[in-house]
């Protein structure tokens, strides 16, 4: 069945919201238009994109921002610390515990937040953390790493704590992710991946800051020389008017995806073919896999081949025409070169606008990581089930797989985390009752029988890059014997023209051939074209590299080869699901790590042509 995409299936920005609990009544207009004044300002940033709210509905800003989101028609997706019973029970007010029943009930989702540190012993232990400072601390945590934008209602105060849960600490949780590891650490998270509106609020301990919103960002986000162009600095960070650069990309990346639209190859793979079988969260992966495979091999590899193909051909074009021109005498000939020339530029420079190399790159490490995603989250699911009989049919939550990357990684690929990010927010996800060992067969492949997942993949792919090597590495032998045939024959052409001339004769090669062109001349000519169109189509096929290609495939033959043998070993084992959950990891991280290799090698051969 042939898949078809819709302006549905859609990746959202979202909007989170921090901000105190008690706010002067005289300031509640104010804050009101402030908040719609942001809101729309963030819609008009993405044309293609829908904008969804995530919110605690605690009283004061949660509730202010919901009341606008709803006169606007945003969707509201409801993080909570604990249980909805539970929490209704902090509220002191009978009618605010009325309005969260209210508010609840309109939400999309309703959502727990996840403990993400795995840190509660210890910081019990350390700075005699409550159970319920802990949970709103994970609230904050959780709000701040899946929102691409947090909008604060604050009133510029430092946090009171280092292990605090308020607003201040939220935004430094937005800005610069600090908050603990498994391991107690502090962790040097991502700092372009999200950016704070800060709406400045009068609180019971503090007046307003500043008076209008303004975007807040890290220092440490930018270079020395980008810091003047963004704003003025303000403590820790740079306050500006506008969003910051790295925010419009995120926004701009998910607003292209989303409005693209491709055709489905029906037989290209589609990560798991019984979907009946899926919840809400591993479907959603799955389609948007397909789409961003399809937008990279579909739409964007076949452009960027033939990119390079025409940028090939066209210069040497341009040293051709240039060099009748110039040796042969044919003054027309120069305007043939300017056309070339001109078209060449055009090329090239219509193919940067349209992005296509930027956007192979970036579709292809967002079906990637959807693709590890899926089969990591499915696999420890497997695995949880099958130690809990089945498990209690709960959400789950969901390490984002490219907390996986490299530092360097993470800056390049911040688009695609925070598209990964958004599933667990928008789709349940329950306990399957689907084997680990399927899971595994699926995605690794066995070696025993017939190869299947990503064994299989590589193992066919390494025999259609081998071909493909070995055509090119022909084509381009081919180019270079010519090249030196063609020096050669001049050479010896030359060589004679000395012995005839030692004997007091001439021949045909200083004279002229037809048209008046003169035979050397035309060597000249043929000889410059040819190392023209040698030096060109080497660099068009060293970029395909199908010989890179196919030392990689060996590789990860090799890796998937190892990886089913230790999984072997931990089904047999009987292993506890702490250690399936490393071993899910440490597979997941080397895709990551070969993902992204090859997307930094593919950067680097972008369209560009040296005359």
């Amino acid at each position: 069945m042939q898949e078809t995409f819709t302006q549905e299936d859609k990746i959202p920005i979202i909007v989170g919201v921090t901000g105190h609990r008690k706010l002067l009544p005289e300031d509640i207009p104010r804050l009101k238009e402030e908040v719609k004044a942001a809101l729309l300002e963030i819609g008009a940033m993405c044309k293609n994109t829908p904008v969804v709210m995530l919110n605690a509905f605690a009283e004061g800003a949660d509730t202010l921002c919901a009341e606008v989101a709803i006169d606007l028609g945003i969707k509201i997706y409801a993080l909570l610390p604990c249980p909805a019973e539970r929490y209704q029970e902090s509220f002191d007010d009978p009618d605010a515990r009325k309005e969260l029943a209210k508010y609840l009930e309109g939400a999309e989702r309703v959502i727990i937040a996840p403990d993400v540190e795995v840190n509660k012993p210890w910081l019990q232990n350390a700075v005699q953390i409550k159970d319920a400072d802990y949970e709103y601390r994970q609230l904050g945590i959780y709000m701040a790493s899946n929102c691409h934008i947090l909008l604060a209602l604050w009133d510029g105060g430092e946090p009171h704590t280092d292990f605090g849960c308020g607003t201040a600490e939220v935004v430094r949780y937005a800005l610069e992710q600090n908050y603990l590891s498994r391991e107690h650490l502090v962790r040097p998270g991502c700092i372009n991946d999200s950016a704070v509106l800060w709406i400045s609020t009068a609180s019971a301990n503090a007046a307003p800051a500043q008076d209008k919103r303004k975007w807040l960002a890290s220092k440490y986000a930018f270079a020395e020389g980008e810091r003047e162009k963004v704003g003025e600095p303000w403590g820790d960070y740079l306050m500006s008017d506008a969003p910051t650069g790295y925010v419009c990309d995120i926004v701009a990346k998910t607003d292209e995806y989303n409005a693209s639209l491709p055709e489905v190859n029906p037989n290209a793979v589609k990560l798991w073919d019984n979907v009946e079988e899926l919840d809400g969260y591993r479907r959603a992966l799955r389609r948007h896999y397909i789409k961003a495979d399809a937008l990279s091999y579909s739409v964007n590899q076949k452009k960027y081949n033939a990119f390079l193909l025409l940028i090939a051909c066209l210069g040497t074009l341009v040293a051709l025409f240039f060099m009748l021109y110039d040796d042969a005498q044919q003054i027309y000939m120069i305007y043939l070169c300017a056309a070339a020339l001109c078209a060449l530029l055009a090329v090239t420079g219509y193919g940067k606008r349209k992005k296509v190399h930027e956007r192979y790159v970036g579709y292809r490490a967002f079906a990637e990581a959807l693709r590890i995603q899926f089969y990591a989250t499915m696999c420890v699911n497997a695995a949880e089930s099958e130690d809990t009989v089945g498990g209690d049919g709960q959400s789950e939550y969901h390490e984002c797989i490219c907390e996986l990357y490299s530092w360097t990684q993470k800056s390049d690929m911040v688009w695609v985390s925070k598209a990964l990010r958004t599933f667990d927010i928008l789709y349940p996800s329950e306990k399957l009752l689907i084997p680990s060992d399927r899971v595994m067969q699926t995605w690794i492949g066995e070696q025993e029988e017939k190869p299947r997942g990503q064994l299989a993949y590589h193992s066919d792919r390494v025999e259609k890059n081998k071909a493909r090597a070995k055509l090119y590495r022909t084509i381009s032998s081919g180019i270079k014997i010519l090249s030196v045939a063609i020096y050669a024959v001049v050479f010896c052409l030359e060589l004679a023209t000395c012995f005839v001339h030692a004997s007091g004769g001439t021949w045909f090669w200083e004279g002229d051939m037809a048209g008046g062109l003169a035979w050397r001349s035309l060597g000249i000519i043929v000889i410059g074209t040819a190392t023209a169109a040698s030096l060109l189509f080497s660099s068009y096929l060293g970029k395909l590299s199908y010989d890179r290609k196919a030392s990689d495939n060996r590789k990860m033959m090799a890796l998937y080869a190892s990886a089913w043998a230790r999984w072997k070993d931990i089904r047999n084992k009987h292993r506890p699901v702490d250690e399936v959950r490393k071993f899910v990891r440490e597979v997941a991280r080397e895709e990551l790590v070969e993902n992204g290799i090859w997307c930094s090698y593919i950067i680097d051969n972008g369209l560009e042509v040296a005359l």
